[in-house]
This record gives C-alpha cells, structure tokens and sequence, in this order.
C-alpha cells in the first residue's frame, strides 16, 4: 500500500491524474451527443477498429488506436454496452473503448507540457497554468472522445519537443519510430529531430532509415493483402498539395485566423498584458528561445496548407502555446513582485 501511495504521489503522475480528471468529463459529454455515423472519420477508424480495412487510402494505415481500441472492446466490451445512455445510436462499446484510450493518451499529452514547460525553468505551478490552456481547448475533449488518432500524433510531437529541450535519447528515439505510425506529417517533424536533436547525426540517419523502412515494409505488405483501393496511400497524401491554393485562402480569411484563434480563446489576454505591461516582452521572450520554435511552427503552417481542418492542424502546435501563455504569466508576475517592491 505504502509502494501504491508513493507512486500516486510523484509529480508527473499526480499530472497526469489531474488532467484525466479534468478532460473525461468534457470528453464523456460529447461521446454522449455525438452522431458518429456523421464524421468520416470517426466512421473510418470504426471500421479499421473492426477490421474493415475498405477505408479512406489516407486513413486506413493509422491502425494503432483502432486495434487497442479494438482489443479493450475485446476484452470489456460487454461491460461498456452496459454503460451507454438510452439515446446512443449504435454500438457503444467500441467507440468507449477510443474514449478510453484517447483520454490517456491526452491526459499524457499534459504531462510532456508540464514537463516541457519546467524544462524552461518555469515553476510547477506555472507550467501547471500552461497545460490549462491544452486541457481548456475545445478540440481536446473532441480528441479525447471520439473514434480519432491525432492523440497519439500529439503525443509523438510533444515526445519530440520534450526530448530536443531535455536532450532525452529514449524519447526522441521513440519518437523517430512511432511517429510514421502514427500520421503521415511526421515527415515534417523529423527534420526538426535531426537538426536540433543532440543525437550523433551517423546514429540518427541509421534510426530514420530503419523507421522508414519499417513504415514501407508495412504500408507495402498492408496495400497488398488489405482490399485494393482505386487509389494509393502514397498517391492520396500527395494529392493533397493541388489542395494548397484553396487553403491558402480559407487560412488568410477571417474565418481561418478565428479557427487558429478558436484554440486559444480567452488565453490570449495573457500574453497580450504581457506586451502591454512588460517593457520589452518580445525581446524577453524570444532570448529564452530558439529558431527550433520558428521552424516548428513553420511546420505547423505546411501542414496546415495540406489539411482542410486548419484548427485541428493548427492544434499540433499546442506545446509551443502552452509555453507562450505560461512564459508570459510568468513574466507579468515577475513584472507584479517588482511593482510591489
């Protein structure tokens, strides 16, 4: 019992209770109210979790939230149909199952943000404040509820950031391998690893190499034994980038800066007191930082420009906005403790 209570009681992990707390309920909600069979993804990954392979040639290789979701309905299934409300459409333990999972895997999410956050020497109760603003977005408890896999690629960016600040070997290396598994834009993360990563260049190519052969190895063997699709993974991602003038214009629009905005909300007023009560703010800021947070969030915009949901993809960028809000409170209350001196 005393072995249970320490391990409750470490930091991260009182975190990361704190955020599961703080998201199922949200999440559980909107899980509730939520017509699955009108999202196309929800449906897709459904159907991979049931092993329905005949399914968007993009989507269909995300395969590791739908088979754990999968196995948990395997194994508890019969006890979560027991829990659905009287007006859920449809099957509910399956899509309970991707609640289960995607909850723990956001609330791990928070996690690596207080981490990040402390990694920049700010105190845990400001970096506390910094993963509010992710558990407070509106897109968190939608990731967290429902059949969908952006989870799991929050994770894997958060995993790199974290692991470029700590210089964390194990987790950028986790990175490098889950990545590609998780979403294809990992591709635009793994040059900031490779750049930025304090991991021997030699031993990174080995790692990446390795990584995109296993990716191939299985995409390959995937198309061939999985039903034929009219057209290829490969040949659906890249047709995205005939996309890209269209998004241009719908991200410089009113509408696109007020979805990038939708992730921030009320949030914003503290950097924007900051610049306004903090002599030189951005001169502050930017000496605490490095270009590896201009070119993360480049590769934030390119995906963007390849995805039509601008606020989900603008949404990877959660770490780096947690980081801003927190690294202004922190300076605002600096700028408090000196007035009152």
């Amino acid at each position: 019992m005393q072995a249970l209570r320490n391990y409750i009681f470490r930091e991260y992990n009182l975190v990361f209770l704190f955020c599961l707390a703080v998201i199922t309920g949200p999440a559980i909600a909107i899980l509730f109210a939520f017509d699955l069979s009108q999202a196309t993804d929800c449906y897709s990954y459904l159907g991979i979790a049931d092993f329905n392979f005949e399914q968007s040639p993009v989507r269909r290789f995300r395969v590791i939230i739908p088979f754990t979701a999968a196995l948990l309905n395997k194994v508890f299934g019969a006890i979560f149909v027991k829990l659905a409300p009287t007006y859920f459409k449809g099957d509910f333990g399956l899509p309970f199952s991707f609640f289960i999972v995607n909850s723990m895997l956001m609330s791990y999410f928070g996690v690596l943000i207080y981490r990040y956050c402390k990694a920049y020497g700010l105190a845990p109760v400001v970096a506390l404040l910094g993963v509010l603003v992710m558990l407070t977005c509106r897109y968190t408890s939608y990731l967290a509820a429902l059949p969908l896999v952006d989870s799991l690629f929050c994770v894997v960016v958060a995993m790199s950031l974290l692991g470029i600040k700590e210089r964390n070997t194990p987790m950028l290396i986790a990175a490098i391998f889950v990545g590609p598994f998780a979403k294809e834009s990992f591709i635009f993360i793994a040059p900031l690893i490779f750049f930025y990563g304090h991991i021997n260049k030699g031993k990174q190519l080995v790692y990446l190499a390795l990584s995109g052969a296993l990716v191939f190895s299985y995409r390959y063997i995937y198309e061939l034994y999985a039903p034929a699709m009219h057209f290829s993974g490969l040949k659906a991602d890249l047709s995205h980038i005939y996309r890209i003038p269209v998004y241009i214009k719908s991200l410089l629009s009113f509408t696109g800066f007020y979805k990038m905005f939708s992730n921030l909300f009320v949030w914003t007023l503290i950097p924007l007191l900051a610049y306004l009560y903090v002599p030189g703010y951005f001169k502050t800021w930017w000496k605490q930082k490095d270009y590896l947070f201009l070119w993360f969030m480049l590769s934030v915009m390119l995906q963007m420009l390849l995805s039509g949901s601008l606020e989900r993809m603008f949404y990877i960028s959660m770490p780096a906005l947690c980081l801003w809000v927190a690294v202004s409170a922190n300076e605002l209350k600096k700028q408090y403790m000196t007035a009152e001196k």
